[in-house]
């Protein structure tokens, strides 16, 4: 594949092996032609075939999983454990705006989250685990579909994908906007919050505007209940335990003059803590039943507990930070406050010994400062090689080492 030098100077300071180092020019061609090629979750098809005709060239035995996942697996043929390597491949349904000359072909279609990154950096990782050769163990590659709210991670679980070698220890990074290029981290304990939907039908007795006594109004009752629900993390749940409660979606009526029979709201409810999950979902339906209730109406409650918490075991996490020291220096390797957004990543951390680390991508100086999942989202390509890195330090230290 012929190599395009970075449109960005280089300053991110990475001591990297000479074997990665060689490779910080195919892996960001990898990431370019990927974003140029972007594919919405479960629909990763010509991703997935790219994927595996580079891993073909390697030698790495592939197998598919749910129609687009690639899983890989490099065996030293040595007793050993297990460790996967994740990357997540899906893009999102999101216009790009950026005019740069690897923007997206496809309409409509934008790695706006940094998923390309993430493909490439496992791609440059397995081509230097091949040819340096396993202390011991087995490398499971996980190229997965459909993290962006399709819980492509939790069909890839029951898919098999963390048995046939069972795997010891998940391993998975995440470029990341809010901390700056050059900077890494691998929390302790929760990351990413667990991900909650619920939808609220307020039921009420419909008529005309005019005659409001005539009627049980579904709008008031569901504005009341709006406002009791924000009183549920301020008044219920301990402040000293992060939640985040939010409606998003209220719709009512057709018409200026009529009281309708049903309003509808939609929301979703972020948590880190098993607890506090429960009392909020408990309070969410006895307040919104309640407020319904005093105001003549009812309601139907459909609660969806979508994703856990995406908890790093303690352990690896300090063995995962120790190793970013060696790459960015220690005072690079930062603590980074926890996302309230979900990662299906949880899905494997459920199970597995697991830590999802983060690689900083943002740089002011350069224009890159758009936040995920924007239109004009981009990241500073010179961190690239380093994520390579720490996939291939982690690896081989792991192994090395024979942990389990």
């Amino acid at each position: 594949m012929p190599q395009r030098k970075s449109r960005f100077s280089s300053m991110v300071k990475a001591k990297l092996s000479p074997e990665v180092a060689a490779l910080a020019g195919e892996v960001v061609e990898l990431r370019r032609h990927i974003h140029q090629h972007p594919e919405v979750a479960f629909q990763e098809h010509e991703t997935a075939k790219f994927i595996e005709k580079y891993l073909k060239q390697l030698k790495i035995p592939t197998k598919r999983l749910v129609g687009t996942g690639v899983v890989g697996l490099i065996d030293s043929g040595k007793p050993g454990p297990t460790i996967m390597l994740r990357a997540d491949m899906d893009a999102l349904p999101v216009t790009e705006e950026n005019t740069h000359s690897y923007a997206s072909k496809n309409p409509g279609k934008m790695h706006a989250c940094g998923h390309d990154s993430h493909v490439a950096m496992l791609l440059c990782a397995a081509k230097v685990l091949k040819q340096t050769g396993l202390p011991g163990g087995k490398v499971k590659l996980c190229f997965q579909p459909g993290e962006e709210g399709a819980d492509g991670g939790g069909a890839m679980v029951k898919a098999g994908v963390l048995n046939n070698p069972k795997v010891d220890f998940a391993f998975a990074m995440h470029v990341w906007l809010p901390m700056e290029a050059g900077k890494m981290a691998a929390l302790n304990g929760p990351c990413m919050a667990a991900v909650d939907e619920f939808t609220i039908d307020v039921i009420g007795v419909g008529g005309h505007a005019a005659y409001p006594h005539k009627s049980a109004d579904p709008v008031v009752a569901a504005a009341a209940i709006v406002g009791n629900l924000h009183t549920v993390v301020s008044r219920d749940v301990n402040p000293l335990l992060p939640a985040v409660l939010t409606v998003a979606s209220v719709n009512a009526g057709t018409a200026f003059n009529i009281i309708p029979p049903k309003a509808t709201m939609k929301g979703t409810v972020r948590t880190f803590h098993r607890d506090v999950r429960n009392l909020v979902e408990r309070r969410i339906k006895s307040v919104s039943r309640n407020t319904a209730r005093a105001l003549g109406c009812k309601v139907e409650i459909d609660f969806r507990r979508m994703l856990g918490a995406t908890v790093n075991n303690r352990a690896k996490a300090e063995f995962v930070r120790g190793i970013a020291k060696q790459i960015v220096g220690a005072r690079n390797v930062v603590d980074a406050e926890p996302s309230m957004g979900g990662e299906d990543f949880s899905r494997y951390a459920e199970r597995v010994p697991s830590v999802f680390a983060y690689v900083g991508a943002k740089n002011p100086a350069k224009g890159i400062v758009y936040p995920h999942h924007h239109p004009k989202f981009d990241i500073d390509e010179d961190v690239l090689p380093s994520g390579v890195e720490l996939h291939v330090r982690v690896a081989m230290e792991y192994l090395s080492r024979g942990k389990r």
